[in-house]
């Protein structure tokens, strides 16, 4: 009888392998730097463009508010989703189909975070600066207004993408354990 309870705990030892300390801290700091990460996406896209036009005096105020704090979203994301895929790939047991998409998902997040970072934020700061201070007084037809209203579309689109990715990021995770 004590052959076969040893067995079968060592048995279950190896089964539960996943589920040890070192697995839960991993998966809880791979939660945590997610969580972070889509949070500050999060507050940037519903509230600080909000609450800048709710208590700044210019729109030109705003525009630096939001170019000051998208910039650090960005960072944020390419800091914390290269930490993601050092975590994906060190806690990489064997090929399955759930843990490549969460990798593929983080890389596509990290990507859209530097494309705004390096190209698109640049280009509308650029832009805004050879508009002046008063954006707001460009006709809608000048050329450089609708430069900038096509980059502020990639933007959204860019920072949407990070967080679709993020969400489906997420949902693999609580998948995969609820399915140990």
């Amino acid at each position: 009888m004590s052959v076969n309870t040893t067995t079968h705990q060592i048995t279950e030892r190896a089964a539960g392998a996943d589920s040890g300390v070192g697995f839960q801290i991993l998966a809880f700091v791979e939660v945590l730097l997610l969580g972070v990460w889509l949070g500050a996406m999060g507050f940037f896209s519903f509230a600080v463009p909000q609450s800048g036009f709710a208590v700044l005096p210019s729109r030109e105020l705003v525009g630096l508010l939001v170019t000051s704090t998208i910039t650090k979203v960005e960072l944020l994301g390419m800091v914390i989703g290269g930490l993601l895929i050092i975590l994906q790939l060190a806690s990489w047991r064997s090929r399955s189909g759930a843990k490549s998409a969460r990798l593929i998902l983080i890389g596509i997040m990290v990507a859209a975070a530097a494309l705004s970072h390096f190209w698109i934020t640049p280009e509308m700061v650029t832009l805004r600066n050879a508009m002046g201070p008063a954006l707001e007084t460009v006709p809608p037809a000048d050329p450089l207004r609708m430069q900038f209203n096509h980059l502020h579309g990639y933007s959204v689109g860019s920072l949407m993408v990070a967080m679709l990715g993020g969400l489906a990021c997420l949902f693999l995770i609580v998948r995969s354990w609820l399915k140990r």
